[in-house]
């Protein structure tokens, strides 16, 4: 019997990974032999870049960005973050403002601490150290 952290090692998957599989009910708990032919699969799928171009291929330039450039969002934190990009350049936005705007718009209540994670991307994405889509659209390609 293969646990998850050993199949992990095994085929080189993330171990996060084949917990979701088993979450979603793809696979088993324990791994079967059907089971670890179809993670056989599965890696030499998520190592080639020809079968991941191919997975692409079907999404348009601006979600094929935002499946790259930025992490898996929430609804209130993609909003959050374009309230921050989206802010003039030297425009200082309060957290507080944020929680506000949350509140009013999405009816969420969100603590300072997410706000704050949100914030600390946007600047990132705003010093260059994490890709930002926009900027990306206007590099030529070569």
């Amino acid at each position: 019997m293969t646990d998850f952290r050993t199949a992990a090692q095994l085929f080189r998957l993330p171990e996060g990974f084949i917990r979701e599989l088993h979450r979603r009910g793809l696979i088993g708990d324990p791994l079967s032999d059907q089971d670890l032919r179809g993670l056989k699969i599965l890696s030499h799928i998520w190592h080639s870049p020809w079968f991941i171009r191919q997975a692409l291929a079907g999404l348009s330039l601006a979600q094929r960005q935002e499946l790259l450039f930025k992490p898996e969002l929430t609804r209130v934190e993609r909003y959050m973050l374009k309230c921050y990009l989206n802010a003039r350049e030297g425009e200082r936005i309060q957290t507080a403002e944020i929680i506000s705007r949350v509140k009013r718009y999405l009816d969420v209540t969100v603590s300072e601490k997410q706000v704050r994670k949100i914030r600390a991307m946007a600047y990132d994405i705003r010093r260059g150290r994490r890709l930002d889509p926009a900027r990306e659209r206007e590099r030529p390609e070569g």
